[in-house]
């Protein structure tokens, strides 16, 4: 990954966690990959497992989504994820390898081309902090299960989990 490449940029975190990577992406409509929209992908080493992205159009409000890292390495090569959050690589326009990145909620969907080259890149720094064999290590089961026990019979509204939006 290059911190100097048109419309990519790696800005810097904290010690031991990967660069944020900026990148201008293109929202796909009718098939064609037209309207720019800034993506911000970042990672936190105490959640391994999800990597969250923040789509800012150029006017509007930003969307924040929390996706699976291992979907989103996966769909840059072979169809990944199902439901909400799905991921398949294409062909660019001009012939470079890009994926598709398609983001349902309950109200709307859009679907956005990434450049595989960058978001690879970037995904190798995360997992070169946290192998993917190592992800589940900072989890506590226990205490997860207990929550789970705890709430026996209450009714949740689970639609905070990985994959569904939200504004920011």
């Amino acid at each position: 990954m290059n911190g100097e490449q048109a419309g990519v940029r790696a800005g810097r975190t904290g010690a031991g966690e990967p660069p944020v990577l900026r990148l201008d992406v293109r929202r796909v409509l009718d098939g064609v990959p037209l309207l720019p929209v800034r993506a911000e992908f970042r990672f936190e080493t105490s959640s391994p497992m999800l990597v969250t992205v923040t789509f800012t159009p150029w006017r509007g409000q930003g969307v924040t989504w929390r996706i699976g890292r291992e979907l989103l390495y996966l769909g840059l090569y072979e169809e990944s994820g199902e439901g909400d959050v799905q991921a398949w690589p294409v062909r660019g326009e001009a012939g470079e390898t890009a994926a598709w990145l398609l983001l349902e909620s309950r109200t709307s969907s859009a679907v956005f081309e990434l450049p595989v080259a960058e978001v690879e890149a970037w995904l190798d720094a995360t997992y070169a902090l946290v192998p993917a064999e190592a992800e589940a290590q900072p989890l506590d089961w226990d205490a997860f299960l207990g929550e789970l026990q705890d709430a026996g019979g209450r009714s949740g509204d689970c639609s905070s989990g990985p994959g569904r939006g939200t504004v920011t």
